[in-house]
């Protein structure tokens, strides 16, 4: 995956492609049996560039993609290998990903600030660098096999919890505590990683316009920071393993990542002086 993520943002993918591909790979890997692990590049490289034909307007061409592989995945089997991944996921390959879901939830959280309420909703007009930060943890989230236990919608939910609060949360998603409780808890090690290695800034790119470089995919998650994130998990079940009843998401969770909440929360968390527009 984190090579994945470094192929995006040299040639400048969205974070949608990106999203995309990762569901690609998940759903393809879980209905298919027995895959040589030498074959995992070549399924990675065939999901990245189905992704972007459907996703961006123009494309890195066929043979980009062969050459990022160092020739370990010719044009030939990456063709044949879209063939038998979309067949495999019957051309279902129009997903909600958890990327399209914060955006629907940022939005929804900055309804009150649109100047333009007949078409202010059709274009994103939330904060960019809230964004790209609860982007990062859901990132970061989706690396581990246990975000398999999860909807889309609710991982990204839980790593907007995890920047605000529980009262938004519940406002925009529609979801109760019941439904994210046990998401929220399961990414808390993520977080608290992200927390210690601080956010990460907006990239500018030549050629893309400055209003939707916060979509570009970037290469924000690294080995790093994953193994710190490992450490903290392991440190959370033996907490939890040791005293079940500890691990109170009221007093482990909330704030994690930014103040406690106050009345005038969603204004300063969403939006922006400038917000985004086509």
């Amino acid at each position: 995956m984190h090579f994945f993520s470094q192929v995006c943002e040299v040639y400048r993918l969205h974070k949608e492609t990106f999203a995309l591909a990762i569901d690609f790979i998940d759903r393809y890997l879980s209905v298919t049996k027995n895959i040589p692990k030498t074959q995992l590049q070549l399924i990675g490289i065939s999901a990245l560039f189905v992704a972007a034909k459907l996703e961006e307007i123009y494309p890195p061409k066929l043979t980009e993609f062969a050459y990022v592989t160092d020739s370990a995945c010719s044009e030939s089997e990456i063709i044949r290998q879209e063939m038998i991944l979309v067949k495999a996921l019957k051309w279902n390959l129009s997903p909600m990903t958890a990327n399209a879901w914060l955006g629907v939830y940022l939005q929804v959280a900055n309804i009150d600030h649109i100047q333009d309420q007949e078409l202010g909703f059709v274009f994103p007009q939330y904060s960019t660098h809230a964004f790209i930060q609860i982007s990062r943890l859901c990132d970061l989230s989706l690396m581990d096999v246990g975000s398999l236990n999860f909807r889309y919608s609710v991982i990204a939910a839980s790593a907007l919890y995890h920047h605000t609060n529980e009262e938004l949360v519940m406002e925009v998603t529609g979801y109760n505590w019941a439904d994210l409780y046990p998401c929220i808890k399961w990414m808390a090690p993520f977080a608290r990683a992200i927390l210690e290695v601080g956010q990460s800034p907006i990239k500018f790119f030549q050629n893309i316009n400055a209003e939707d470089c916060h979509n570009i995919q970037t290469h924000n998650v690294d080995m790093a920071l994953v193994d710190r994130a490992a450490v903290h998990q392991a440190a959370y079940k033996e907490k939890e393993k040791e005293s079940p009843t500890s691990l109170d998401l009221s007093a482990q969770l909330v704030g994690l990542l930014t103040p406690p909440a106050n009345k005038t929360r969603p204004t300063e968390e969403f939006t922006d002086e400038e917000p985004v527009s086509s």
